[in-house]
């Protein structure tokens, strides 16, 4: 049966999907996030109808992509890659069973502290699974990764001179239409370290198609030269520059080192390969180094740590409290803004909505069992797509396979320290990329056999037709009666709107305080919607119900200072041992 879905539709919704994440502002708005999941469901129900390959014999049979061996597992990590964002999901939905409350014991079981924030999350994972399902279907021949790489190539290049433009006019207009209060904006990027995440993969997947082509100048005048190619690249290294991420930089030398380590292999000498092993090695422990070294002449040189590197030790030492609460299977999915007020170190001044590191934030939602999922996936893909590296017979497809790589190293190294993941655009990218590795064995090869796709059943097209319209509403159409953080906004214009004085609108504050209640209900660690209760009831002539809710919204937070402006001596002892066990601490200090 001829497949009912042309090859070109998933292939060209796999380019929208790709475009429209970072374009539409990191797709960090309902409106977008929405937009960008229906995008996955919609690929993802394209393959299906088109025709699911059999991934392990027909792209990459035995021989056709190195030894057999090579052919029996690669194949196998691409097809079931897709189990880690399915299993995460899977993971969100057990947590929503035991949703917790603030006095609750904690339980060694999975459960959620945040459940509307987790129900989101679900979804959105299973976004990132099906669109992780799709790409072994969609990059099944050297032709569409070649198309798929460019346009990554093309997204960085335009995405960079948007950013330059903006910068240049000096406004902090999104496409110099939307305002927003935000100082480092960049391009359609509210924050310009997420912009830089995004740029680090463009940057190496361009270095690759750019190394691509060095050997085949094409006789058409095609825009695709060699020049044409290092123009984009500089461009991207230019946006970066501007994004002033020290991050980024820091993620790139690192990323080379690991690129440098893994292809000591095409040398021929055992000897040889050693040697350049250890070089790359040594140039990440001298990148490190010269960081840490840095960091320490500015504070021996009397200068304070800068604001950004302060809250992110802060954060990264509350969650080891945190961690100790619930190891195994974490708070739950999406729940970091949610819980943290909950572990908030005093010495830390405002709130923080993420970790400021990927995989710290994972294992706070997921727990250890997330992480080590994460962590294996990621090492499974780097050792099969190196071994396709190693082993591929086109230069060409060799070139493309490592900006791959280096896209991947630099995005993953930056997520240390960055999240960058928690914006969708961002993510659709770096998944994208983790799906062209982990499908590498099956294109490396130029010479080998295709297969034509056969088309499903009728019965099993509808079932994955209602599955996907399913998904779709439920992306598109949330329930804002559900969203606590809705909820809470509402319930505070109630209370000002009750008016201030000694008679004010009973009507407007009973239903301020049935609001609240709600937002508490549905958000238990919120302590704002906790104080908006109390505050209600005090008003409305029931002080000892509203102590009630004062002290639940102390038992949940710490109260933010800022260290230095006053005499807590706890607090800058705790910044103190910090900065001494990262080896930071000012020579003028060390006797305090």
């Amino acid at each position: 049966m001829m497949p009912r879905v042309p090859s070109r539709v998933p292939e060209g919704l796999l380019y929208a999907l790709t475009a429209f994440g970072p374009l539409a502002f990191g797709c960090v708005e309902p409106w977008s996030t929405a937009g960008l999941e229906i995008l996955c469901f919609s690929l993802a129900l394209a393959c299906f109808l088109r025709g699911c390959r059999s991934v392990r014999k027909e792209i990459c049979p035995a021989g056709a992509c190195g030894t057999s061996d090579t052919a029996g597992e690669l194949p196998t990590l691409a097809a079931w890659l897709w189990l880690l964002p399915a299993g995460l999901a899977g993971l969100g939905l057990l947590q929503l069973l035991l949703p917790l409350a603030p006095d609750w014991p904690r339980p060694l079981g999975p459960f959620t502290a945040a459940a509307y924030a987790t129900r989101s999350a679900v979804l959105l994972w299973a976004a990132y699974a099906a669109l992780l399902w799709s790409l072994p279907q969609v990059l099944a021949t050297h032709e569409a990764v070649r198309r798929y790489c460019r346009v990554l190539w093309g997204l960085g290049a335009v995405f960079a001179a948007q950013g330059l433009l903006q910068a240049a006019t000096g406004g902090s207009r999104l496409y110099w239409l939307r305002p927003t209060t935000l100082p480092a904006v960049f391009g359609p990027y509210y924050n310009r370290d997420h912009a830089a995440s995004l740029l680090l993969m463009t940057l190496a997947m361009g270095i690759g198609v750019w190394a691509s082509r060095l050997r085949r100048r094409p006789a058409d005048g095609s825009a695709w030269t060699p020049g044409g190619l290092a123009a984009g690249v500089v461009l991207m290294f230019s946006g970066i520059a501007v994004c002033a991420s020290r991050g980024a930089f820091l993620a790139m030398p690192l990323a080379a080192a690991l690129l440098g380590l893994l292809g000591a292999g095409f040398a021929p000498r055992a000897r040889t390969r050693g040697l350049l092993a250890a070089g790359a090695l040594a140039a990440a422990a001298v990148t490190v180094a010269f960081t840490f070294r840095h960091v320490g002449a500015a504070a021996d040189a009397g200068a304070l740590v800068e604001r950004s590197i302060a809250v992110r030790l802060a954060i990264y030492g509350d969650a080891g409290r945190w961690l100790r609460d619930a190891p195994l299977f974490g708070t739950g999915l999406g729940s970091f803004e949610t819980v943290y007020p909950a572990y908030q170190d005093s010495a830390l001044a405002g709130l923080a909505a993420h970790a400021h590191s990927d995989w710290l934030e994972l294992a706070l939602e997921t727990g250890l069992a997330g992480l080590l999922a994460a962590l294996a996936a990621a090492g499974l893909v780097l050792f099969g797509a190196a071994r396709a590296w190693l082993r591929a017979a086109s230069g060409e497809m060799r070139a493309l396979i490592a900006g791959a790589l280096g896209a991947a190293g630099a995005f993953a190294i930056h997520s240390l320290f960055e999240f960058g993941f928690q914006t969708p655009g961002n993510a659709v990218v770096a998944v994208g990329i983790a799906g062209l590795l982990a499908s590498a064995p099956f294109w490396a090869d130029k010479a080998a056999p295709r297969v034509r796709p056969v088309a499903p059943p009728g019965w099993a097209a509808a079932a994955a037709l209602l599955v996907f319209l399913g998904l779709a509403h439920a992306a598109a159409i949330p329930d804002p009666t559900r969203d606590p953080r809705r909820i809470r906004a509402r319930a505070a214009e109630l209370y000002a709107q009750a008016g201030p004085g000694e008679k004010p609108d009973l009507d407007a504050l009973r239903a301020a305080l049935r609001l609240a209640l709600a937002a508490a209900e549905l958000r238990p660690f919120d302590y704002k919607a906790l104080e908006s209760a109390a505050a209600a009831l005090e008003r409305l002539g029931r002080p000892e119900d509203a102590r009630v809710f004062w002290a639940r919204s102390r038992s949940v937070r710490f109260t933010p200072v800022v260290v230095g402006a006053g005499d807590d001596e706890q607090a800058e002892a705790r910044r103190l041992a910090a900065l001494r066990s990262l080896g930071l601490l000012p020579r003028r200090l060390e006797a305090r």
